[in-house]
């Protein structure tokens, strides 16, 4: 980044802050309106959990409304939050407890020393002041699993045409909810694969949507049988390093390597598609672990320009000289005979 945009992403950074702090501010004290702890899925070992969480003022539940109207209003709700710094919050899980003050940004990030079991866990977020409580849920992978899996989640296991702009916007402001649609064979693909490994294969969701829709698309693997998984994610807006987001090859190749070593008896399965950036990620992460790799799967998402599709099989060749086989699929069943060939998969 320039000095000239260095600097005009500090000067955003300061200017948002300083009107969420306002508007955060004016909204906690209004009729009807109250802060709350949002909970983001945890994961962990079973010796240290990692939570994450976020401090916003909301509306206390009121009538609900239907039609195209409700839905523009309730995707621009996700995004347009009113985050609340400096909230002081406690985290309780498997009899042990961390507190943490919420950030500039509302949010909170707790690494915990814990004993925990394999499998799912619910964390208790708790406001210091109030003592009103939300319930979350966290992931302690399975030191027996061998195999994990990372996803990508736009164009990957739900529908939303990031390649067409116009298409994009509409999948995302105007259509509901409960009227997404899956990619599908992906939730079948994802699902054998974790049976294979007894049902402990952990799945991770990688991606540079907002943490705004989580809790959307924790809904939506729900919905539609995904393996539920953590959701890493990224913070919108303007930071000391960027005017709109982390650069996504940057946050998807460090954010997988810190897994990667976070568990290192697993080898891992990576699932994205060619309409952004994932194999320039991918070929990262391959690069710096390609013992710690099974295989790469890339879907193909129309339009692809040759020169696209052309410099994934670059990738593909230079990925195969270190052992790591990166496929560029039409579907999931041609990712699901390739996992069979690697004894990923039964027959």
């Amino acid at each position: 980044m320039s000095r000239a945009s260095a600097w005009l992403a500090d000067a955003l950074t300061t200017a948002e802050r300083a009107v969420d702090r306002r508007v955060g501010a004016s909204l906690e004290q209004r009729p009807g309106w109250g802060v709350t702890v949002l909970p983001y899925v945890g994961h962990g070992t079973t010796s240290r959990l990692y939570l994450r969480a976020r401090t916003v003022a909301r509306r206390r539940r009121g009538r609900q409304h239907s039609g195209v109207g409700a839905t523009l209003l309730s995707a621009m709700g996700h995004y347009l939050s009113a985050e609340l710094a400096g909230v002081q919050v406690s985290a309780q899980v498997g009899g042990r407890t961390a507190r943490a003050v919420s950030d500039d940004e509302g949010y909170l990030d707790i690494s915990l020393s814990v004993d925990l079991t394999p499998g799912w866990h619910p964390v208790t977020f708790r406001l210091e002041d109030e003592g009103s409580a939300v319930v979350g849920k966290a992931m302690v992978v399975d030191p027996a699993a061998r195999l994990g899996i990372v996803s990508d989640i736009d164009d990957t296991i739900i529908h939303t045409g990031l390649t067409r702009l116009v298409e994009a916007i509409r999948t995302t402001l105007f259509v509901a909810e409960d009227a997404r649609v899956a990619i599908p064979g992906a939730a079948e693909f994802y699902t054998d694969l974790v049976a294979a490994d007894g049902g402990r294969a952990p799945v991770f969701y990688v991606s540079t949507g907002a943490w705004n829709l989580h809790v959307v698309l924790d809904r939506f693997l729900e919905r539609h049988g995904f393996p539920l998984g953590p959701m890493l994610m990224t913070d919108w807006g303007p930071g000391g390093k960027w005017l709109f987001r982390e650069n996504s090859i940057t946050f998807k190749s460090r954010t997988i390597l810190e897994r990667i070593d976070e568990h290192p008896q697993l080898r891992w399965v990576l699932v994205g598609d060619s309409g952004q950036h994932d194999p320039e990620a991918y070929a990262a992460v391959a690069r710096a672990r390609p013992d710690k790799l099974r295989a790469i799967y890339i879907r193909e998402v129309p339009p692809q320009s040759p020169g696209r599709g052309d410099r994934v099989r670059e990738f593909a060749e230079e990925l195969a000289a270190l052992g790591v086989p990166l496929l560029l699929i039409r579907d999931s069943r041609a990712a699901a005979e390739h996992a069979r060939e690697l004894g990923l998969l039964d027959v």
